[in-house]
């Protein structure tokens, strides 16, 4: 959830995450097989990234119950209560085809919706670039976001890509602050049910390892199929408040190359916007 710091939320009553109930299920290759478990972090990404640093490898996870200076796009603070959510950043090693890291927050979208979809029949979005929705009752509330951030590794410059993913799951109505509890939910509130963190972790490096397999061996096509099937924002009026600069506004109408969002101005011209805040006009 992405607000303002500082703002204490209510717990609900469930039993932290355990290790031995997450290794009991994961099948993957490599994403999660290290997988480290925290009650508090500042940041999963900044621990990961220290232990890229260090040496981990691609597909290490840092996992934590809560964090204290969790961080959401375009610098926005993410609040980070304990004991109802995930919170998740994943290490991917950079393909050699450095053009295609702009794909990697479009990838994890797609991943998170696959992975939820599956456990609970949920139809959901994407905003783009990486918010993941689920439309109910006219309206669009905020599930997940992504942080997608590189850095570079002491070990002859090369370069890795710290994958962060912050997903609501058991949190009720109440436990969202004011501002946010018209836009945002979890998948307790939406299927009427507490589900075990755990399996939706699970769920998600899977996905995760099937996605980033299939971007390396056949490039972002595919991801970039999956992705507009599954975007709201693509054939909406739109506005982008940009973050240099005055908002654009005009149609979305596809994704380019390095998925940008392609939108028409009402003057005929297209542009290509790499980063911004997206409202959905009506």
């Amino acid at each position: 959830m992405s607000r303002h710091p500082n703002v204490p939320l209510s717990r609900p009553c469930e039993s932290s995450l355990s290790l031995d109930r997450i290794h009991a299920h994961l099948k993957t290759r490599a994403i999660g097989v290290a997988l480290s478990l925290h009650d508090e972090v500042d940041s999963t990404n900044r621990r990961l990234a220290d232990l890229a640093r260090a040496g981990a490898s691609h597909g290490a996870v840092v996992v934590a119950e809560s964090q204290t200076a969790g961080r959401g796009r375009l610098g926005r603070s993410w609040v980070s209560p304990p004991g109802g959510n995930l919170y998740a950043s994943i290490l991917l090693a950079a393909p050699p085809a450095s053009n295609t890291l702009t794909w990697v927050p479009l990838l994890a979208a797609v991943a998170i919706v696959r992975a939820v979809t599956t456990l609970t029949g949920l139809a959901l979005a994407v905003k783009w670039p990486n918010d993941v929705l689920v439309p109910r009752d006219g309206t669009e509330r905020k599930l997940a976001g992504i942080l997608v951030e590189a850095i570079s590794r002491s070990q002859a410059g090369a370069t890795a890509l710290v994958l962060g993913i912050g997903l609501n799951v058991n949190l009720q109505s109440e436990a969202f602050p004011d501002d946010l509890r018209a836009s945002a939910t979890s998948l307790l509130m939406e299927t009427g049910r507490p589900w075990e963190r755990e399996r939706v972790l699970v769920a998600l490096l899977e996905e995760v390892e099937r996605l980033d397999d299939q971007w390396r061996d056949q490039g972002p096509a595919g991801i970039a199929a999956a992705y507009e099937s599954l975007c709201a924002t693509i054939g909406k009026p739109v506005r982008i408040e940009m973050a240099v600069g005055g908002p654009v506004e005009g149609q979305a109408e596809g994704l380019a190359p390095d998925g940008a969002l392609l939108v028409r101005a009402p003057t005929g011209q297209v542009l290509e916007i790499r980063s911004g805040d997206v409202v959905h006009l009506r």
